[in-house]
């Protein structure tokens, strides 16, 4: 036997727990940081919450503007709803009005 026996047969017993290692190495990296990984995974998490939020404002807009609309329907005729869109619409006031404008617009203080 040559001096090199005991080497290659050490070299063999270590193959098979090195690519053991090396595939496991592998799909650990995958599961963190593929296109499905984990970080992936959380950050598609959050931008679902960003959809859920303006979906939940786009809900309630539509529940505002459905409701002023049900207020102008011929059965339901709101009088102060009509009166504010016919002035808003035609640009036009009472004379017994009080009129008050702002600096800065329709903007809040």
């Amino acid at each position: 036997m040559s001096s090199s026996a005991p080497v290659i047969r050490r070299f063999r017993q270590a193959i098979a727990p090195v690519f053991a290692f090396t595939v496991m190495v592998y799909f650990i990296f995958h599961s963190v940081e593929g296109d499905r990984g984990l970080l992936a995974y959380w950050s598609m998490q959050d931008r679902v919450g960003e959809i859920v939020k303006l979906r939940d404002d786009i809900k309630a807009r539509r529940e505002l503007l459905e409701q002023r609309v049900k207020a102008l329907r011929p059965g339901s005729l709101d009088p102060d709803l009509l009166d504010e869109r016919a002035r808003t619409m035609l640009d036009m006031a009472n004379r017994d009005d009080v009129i008050i404008f702002h600096h800065n617009g329709y903007d809040q203080p």
